[in-house]
């Protein structure tokens, strides 16, 4: 029992995925995360690309998460699609400065609610640093989470000082390690299949 414990523990991973329009900051959130880095020459991403990092979570737990960029533009939505049923969790991010990004998140999150409404979301208002050239007010992010069905963390972020942006993605890991756990993180390491909890079955025979 104890080796089979062990072994979840070192397969434990969370996939997340980005979502929003092209030039938001996504591919920068996710360097920041997962490097602590930062580069004003980012090229556009085509299609899927995907980075990892190990985290302790605040139940102690080691995990894996793991982050799939995608690309904004709308010809490549189709491919993010499905991704979005595999991932654990989802990140919508916008930019501050372009209205248009944020108003955008409607057609978003409408394509989320077809395939993947039960999924825990984090919402980040990205490029804090540019308070200057402001377009979207941070009440206006904060009042957006109500359109979610489910309880949705907002931040908004900078990659280029690193304001909040690792405190955001935790949070949202935590919260899906806490969905998986029934809240209850006592009762073990996470087992998370493409969002979902071993079967039954299977507990009942590692357990005996």
């Amino acid at each position: 029992m104890k080796k089979n414990m062990e072994k979840k523990k070192k397969n434990n991973n969370v996939n997340l995925i980005t979502l929003g329009e092209g030039q938001v900051g996504k591919t920068s959130i996710i360097y920041r995360y997962i490097d602590n880095s930062f580069t004003m020459t980012y090229l556009a991403t085509i299609g899927i690309d995907s980075k990892y990092k190990k985290i302790k979570l605040d139940s102690g737990e080691e995990i894996k998460v793991k982050i799939l960029d995608t690309a904004g533009q709308e010809r490549f939505q189709s491919i993010a699609a499905n991704y979005i049923k595999k991932a654990d969790g989802i990140i919508f991010v916008y930019d501050i400065t372009k209205a248009f990004t944020f108003t955008n998140l409607e057609k978003w999150l409408s394509n989320l609610d077809e395939i993947a409404s039960d999924k825990p979301c984090l919402l980040i208002g990205n490029k804090s640093d540019m308070d200057d050239q402001r377009q979207v007010s941070k009440e206006e992010g904060m009042d957006f989470t109500k359109k979610f069905k489910k309880e949705t963390h907002f931040y908004e972020t900078s990659c280029k000082t690193g304001e909040n942006v690792e405190k955001a993605i935790n949070d949202l890991v935590n919260q899906i390690y806490s969905k998986s756990m029934g809240n209850d993180p006592a009762k073990g390491g996470l087992q998370l299949e493409n969002g979902k909890k071993g079967d039954e079955k299977n507990k009942k025979k590692n357990c005996c």
